[in-house]
């Protein structure tokens, strides 16, 4: 039977909202790369990756994904996001504010049968960094 890749792909955003970190990295090959583009971060393997995730609740313990769109084809998917949340911890090198942020993104991933073997993260870091307030706005 086929999987439905909508549906998963709403799940994994379901464990990333509980902040599962074993049910996300279920979603993901044992030998996985996940790259946070954004950060210059690239995960390999289900350890680095599941560290990469608890670190990412540390540093917003409220963390939330909306699913904005989805398509796959051919073994890959692409989906738009909104990621929201309080700098409420440490991300490595920038100190937490405490201020809200909510930025748009999208993830591009390559399967491998129903797991994701490839995953990568692109959002806009400066408009982050300008909502925490750690870089001035453009007016």
């Amino acid at each position: 039977m086929a999987i439905n890749m909508k549906k998963a792909a709403k799940d994994l955003i379901g464990a990333w909202n509980s902040h599962d970190v074993d049910k996300i990295a279920s979603f993901f090959t044992d030998d996985c790369v996940y790259e946070d583009l954004a950060f210059g971060v690239v995960n390999r393997g289900k350890k680095e990756l599941k560290d990469f995730i608890k670190a990412t609740f540390v540093w917003s313990p409220d963390l939330k994904f909306e699913l904005k769109s989805f398509f796959s084809a051919g073994g890959r998917t692409a989906s738009e996001w909104v990621m929201t949340g309080t700098h409420a911890g440490e991300v490595p090198g920038i100190p937490a504010t405490g201020k809200s942020f909510s930025v748009r993104g999208a993830s591009i991933e390559e399967l491998r049968g129903d797991k994701i073997s490839r995953h990568a993260d692109y959002y806009n870091l400066v408009s982050f960094l300008q909502q925490v307030g750690l870089l001035p706005g453009i007016s």
